[in-house]
Parts: structure tokens; C-alpha cells; sequence
């Protein structure tokens, strides 16, 4: 990352002329180009909007059925949860056809809601499983003083559990906007509209075009596509560290 940042500042010809230089004198004429030469902005509220969608939906649908495997037992429960951690061992490669014609079959390619379906979905398996870690970690006498209180399973869940494992919420939270953020394959092969596109797929464009605008503009849209996820973690990195170290509670 440092690097690229670097090298974002210098021009073309020192690029060239040694690649592992400091800029001799720092130059924003990447960052110029690369606005002028690339719809960013467009490139940059599209990863947003997905980006936003797949987090939110990621945390809701997780939480959800995690607390579901580890307090609404059910029949089948353990072969269900079994099937989601089983997905963990799949290569995201071998998803990717099936996922593709599904898609196509549901007539959502080369939109948003076909990324965003997608992408929430490949969080599930791993977001499913921290949030059911940590509600096992909560003692039982919370949810026995809340059937005390007459409150419903939907009240115990919403005001009392959930706030408890925010550190796993804020965990499946970074997971789910770094996947969907990052994410190229499969943007490459269910996006074609240009005005679509997402950074990962906009910055890639660019670099195919590195002999007509030059390195510097490529450096300096890898930097901007970074940033974000870099701040991202930073905001999110106690709690992230805390779900870890499986916070929220102990077991009584």
C-alpha cells in the first residue's frame, strides 16, 4: 500500500525509470488523470451502493439465523448449521458457474441486485457461524429473565441478545464490505453495462489502458479504491478484535 501511494505521486518517466524511487518532486497529475480519464465518481457510489446493501444484509440475515441455530432449536437444526460451515470448504471458483446461472435463470445479471445477491450470500456461511459462537457465549439467564417479562422470542432477540454481540455484528459487518468491495470475478462476468461497473472492475479497465493514460493514474485509483477499506477496519478494529476473543458474554 505504501508503495502504491508513492508511486501515485511521481510521473510516467520516473515511474519508468526506477520503480522503486521516492518522487523527486510529487506530482497530483495522477489523481488529475485519473478522474478525467475514468468515470471514478460513477465507479465509486455504484461499490458504495452495493457495498451498503450486502453489509446490511449480511448482519440482518446473520444474526438472524444465528440466533436462531443457537437458541430456537428446531428439528434438523445441527444438519442445517452443518451444511452452512460446510460451504466454507467449497472454492469461491467452483461457485461461481452455478452462481452465474442462477442468476442469468432469475434474470438479475448486469444489475445491482446481481451482485448484491450474490455477494451477501458467500458472507452467510461464515457470518451464520460467528454470530451462532457468540450467542452460545450469552448466559441463559437473559433470556429466562425475559420470558419472565412476557417478552416474545422477536423482543428477546431484537432488545435484549442483539445488542449483546455487537462485536460479532461489527465483525460480519468488515467481512461483508471487504468481500463485496473487493470483489472482481464476478462483477467481470455478470456485469456489461459500463455505468455498472464497480471500482475493483472500473480500475481494472484502467489498467488495460496503462499504455495510453500512463502507471501514475492506475496507482493513484488504486489508492483511492483502498482507502475505504482501510478506514473501514480502523473504525471497526475493537470490535473486531473483541469477536475474536469471543466477547459478549460468558457462558454460566
Amino acid at each position: 500500500m505504501i508503495w502504491l501511494v508513492v508511486q501515485s505521486f511521481r510521473k510516467d518517466v520516473d515511474i519508468l525509470g526506477d520503480p522503486w524511487g521516492l518522487p523527486q518532486s510529487p506530482s497530483f497529475a495522477g489523481y488529475v488523470k485519473a478522474f478525467e480519464t475514468t468515470p471514478l465518481p460513477q465507479y465509486f457510489l455504484n461499490s458504495v451502493l452495493v457495498t451498503l446493501a450486502v453489509v446490511l444484509i449480511s448482519v440482518a440475515c446473520c444474526a438472524g439465523a444465528g440466533y436462531a441455530f443457537s437458541r430456537l432449536r428446531f428439528t434438523g437444526s445441527n444438519l442445517v448449521f452443518l451444511v452452512f460451515i460446510g460451504v466454507l470448504v467449497v472454492p469461491a471458483p467452483v461457485l461461481l458457474l452455478p452462481v452465474f446461472l442462477i442468476s442469468k435463470d432469475l434474470g438479475i445479471l448486469d444489475s445491482y441486485i446481481g451482485l448484491i445477491g450474490p455477494y451477501a450470500a458467500g458472507v452467510l456461511p461464515i457470518g451464520v457461524y460467528l454470530m451462532k459462537t457468540h450467542f452460545d457465549t450469552l448466559p441463559d439467564s437473559y433470556a429466562e429473565a425475559a420470558e419472565i417479562d412476557r417478552a416474545t422470542a422477536w423482543q428477546t432477540f431484537r432488545l435484549i441478545m442483539l445488542p449483546l454481540i455487537r462485536p460479532a455484528a461489527a465483525t460480519v459487518a468488515v467481512l461483508a464490505f471487504m468481500s463485496a468491495w473487493n470483489e472482481y470475478i464476478y462483477a467481470l462476468v455478470a456485469i456489461r453495462s459500463t455505468e455498472l461497473f464497480t471500482l475493483p472492475i472500473g480500475v481494472a479497465d484502467l489498467a488495460a489502458k496503462k499504455f495510453i493514460y500512463g502507471y501514475a493514474p492506475v496507482f493513484a485509483a488504486m489508492v483511492l479504491t483502498a482507502i475505504p477499506v482501510y478506514l473501514a477496519f480502523l473504525l471497526a478494529q475493537r470490535s473486531f478484535m473483541s469477536s475474536l476473543a469471543l466477547g459478549g458474554g460468558v457462558k454460566g
